[in-house]
């Protein structure tokens, strides 16, 4: 069974940077951590015709992604053969946790694209809500998924997410939270009224509060620019 799994929630982290990626109508667009080509599916269903190269490391869901990108580079992006200078859009989502030295790879991406590319980013908020009162009373877990999961090297706020994104040569450019998946809480709920209620909800309280129950932060940075 896929471990990743299409959110049509439209605050979350899938729909969010598909719909940045259409407005910006830019590319070649790289996309690393392709999975099975999810953000491929998205443009394709919304009639968006971009140059879209992925890049992942799992050789099935590869397989399963190439029919949607002009290109996939089967490997993990340290290693990935990647061609200077070309790219407008990068997407990293949900990929720099895993990886043992992001700024490393941020450098290797910035490379990989144009003078005046966008780099569009997610990354899990450990400071939501659940993993405050998780560690009030003196537990940290290792999970399978989310913002604790146990594949996770790396644990950012939104604050040290942009000190990162600094330390690599970029600046971010705006940022946005994505709620709790409710569709993989309650599966079973989608379509019912008291599961929209929950969604409305979850909508209000990222409006009010986006630092205290972001599940996730969706970032649009660009390179720095030097000072004046």
């Amino acid at each position: 069974m896929p471990h990743y799994r299409l959110h049509r929630d439209p605050r979350s982290s899938h729909q969010q940077i598909a719909r940045l990626v259409r407005r910006l109508g830019r590319g070649p667009v790289l996309d690393v951590g392709a999975a099975q080509g999810m953000l491929g599916q998205l443009l394709r269903d919304a009639g968006a015709r971009l140059d879209l190269d992925g890049v992942e490391p799992n050789p099935d869901w590869a397989a399963q992604a190439r029919p949607f990108y002009r290109r996939v580079f089967v490997g993990g992006i340290e290693e990935a053969d990647l061609p200077a200078a070309t790219y407008e859009v990068i997407v990293c989502a949900d990929v720099l946790e895993h990886t043992v030295d992001p700024v490393a790879v941020l450098g290797r991406l910035r490379r990989a694209a144009t003078d005046d590319a966008l780099f569009i980013i997610s990354l899990p908020n450990v400071a939501h809500l659940a993993v405050r009162l998780l560690l009030l009373f003196g537990r940290f877990p290792a999970m399978e998924r989310g913002i604790l999961d146990r594949t996770h090297l790396h644990f950012y706020t939104r604050d040290t997410a942009a000190a990162m994104f600094r330390e690599a040569g970029l600046e971010t450019v705006r940022a946005s939270a994505t709620g709790v998946p409710l569709d993989e809480l309650w599966p079973s709920g989608e379509g019912t009224r008291p599961f929209a209620l929950l969604v409305r909800l979850q909508h209000l309280a990222l409006a009010l509060a986006p630092r205290l129950f972001g599940f996730q932060w969706v970032f649009v940075a660009r390179r720095r620019r030097p000072a004046e």
